[in-house]
């Protein structure tokens, strides 16, 4: 569905956060020669290094982390004026790293990032990962989706020379939570870092099936395919395609609304299903522009008439909407614009109201 070739191996575990540290410690053991099975990072000769898009979501860096590379070695690669990372960034590092003597592991990209839905250049990021003989993961949890609609595999062109890339179908494609797929393109690696064998464990068919225990970090799992599977079964490739179509001509529909409204402003490329703005109105800047950003946004979550997330991009707050749950038609996109816009009005009296009464001088 998603485009990817036979030579893909995919494993389903609960969420992207278990699957990016698996990538990690994959990468770990493929730079360091399977050095689990001797001294581990303790006994490694220089610091491993890990470099993420600065765009990536958290459950990088923790994976990061956790996977025992250290803070200190975790580099985010700045990013472009479209929010993708970029590759000469990326190369910049890379070679200080090498000339300080530390050792370049793992690469992180995004398809999807969390904060604007960004989409880092993959096909130069993968020529790099290649030259320098780096783990290159992809990070495609929410956008990951949209790869099956064949007019958006442009966003991951290069992943052939991936080693790793996750999709959680739980999110834009809607199976029900937990549902996030792990793909590897060599499984044998993937078996020999997570495979465990105690007698315990062990069964005369053993050498017959592909025994899940070896493909990730938990012995026991659920039966997750079954959910994903009644979901493809019920809407079939061609409905889900024209739910994220939809989604995302919503989105595009939204975004042209509000880029032409004075002091409205869309912040970041729209490419799928998420709109990033921020009402820029005369005489608010910096600090208090940031509150009353995350006021209004408060003030339409309060009313239970949406849900907006506000985040943190380039040093200032905006507000995103994401637009992709199963249900959400025009008239719904159009109703939360409607609150958007009554919402930020009366925040925006509120917050004058109160610079007046500050402005005025005391008796």
């Amino acid at each position: 569905m998603v485009g990817l070739s036979p030579k893909w191996v995919g494993v389903i575990s609960d969420t992207a956060s278990t699957s990016t540290l698996v990538a990690m410690i994959s990468a770990r053991e493929r730079t360091t020669e399977y050095g689990l099975a001797r001294g581990g990072l303790q006994a490694a000769a220089a610091p491993l290094v890990v470099y993420a898009s600065a765009g990536s979501h958290s459950c990088v860096e923790k994976g990061a982390l956790l996977a025992g590379f250290g803070r200190e070695n975790v580099r985010m690669v700045p990013l472009d004026e479209a929010h993708g990372m970029r590759p000469d960034a990326l190369t910049a590092l890379i070679e200080r790293d090498l000339t300080a003597g530390l050792r370049p592991s793992a690469i992180a990209a995004v398809v999807g990032g969390t904060a604007t839905a960004s989409i880092d250049p993959l096909r130069a990021i993968a020529d790099i990962a290649v030259r320098y003989r780096l783990w290159l993961h992809l990070d495609a949890a929410m956008a990951g989706s949209a790869m099956i609609l064949p007019e958006c595999r442009w966003m991951w062109g290069g992943i052939e020379n991936a080693d790793s890339v996750v999709i959680n179908a739980h999110k834009w494609l809607g199976a029900p939570f937990d549902c996030s797929l792990y793909y590897v393109r060599d499984e044998q690696h993937l078996v020999r870092v997570m495979s465990t064998n105690p007698s315990f464990l062990q069964s005369s068919v053993d050498s017959q099936v592909r025994n899940l225990r070896d493909t990730g970090i938990p012995l026991g799992r659920r039966f997750r395919a079954l959910k994903l599977w009644f979901l493809i079964r019920e809407q079939g490739v061609s409905g889900l395609r024209a739910r994220l179509r939809r989604d995302i001509a919503n989105a595009t529909h939204l975004a042209e609304t509000i880029s032409a409204i004075p002091g409205w402003k869309v912040v970041a490329p729209v490419q799928l299903q998420t709109v990033c703005i921020r009402h820029e109105p005369a005489g608010l800047a910096g600090d208090a522009l940031d509150a009353y950003t995350r006021a209004w946004a408060e003030a339409v979550n309060r009313s239970g008439e949406g849900y907006l997330t506000p985040a943190m991009v380039d040093g200032r707050w905006l507000v995103r909407i994401s637009i992709g749950a199963p249900t959400t038609e025009r008239d719904d996109v159009e109703a939360i614009w409607a609150a958007i816009q009554r919402h930020a009005a009366a925040t925006l009296e509120t917050c004058r109201a109160a610079a007046d009464g500050q402005d005025q001088p005391k008796a």
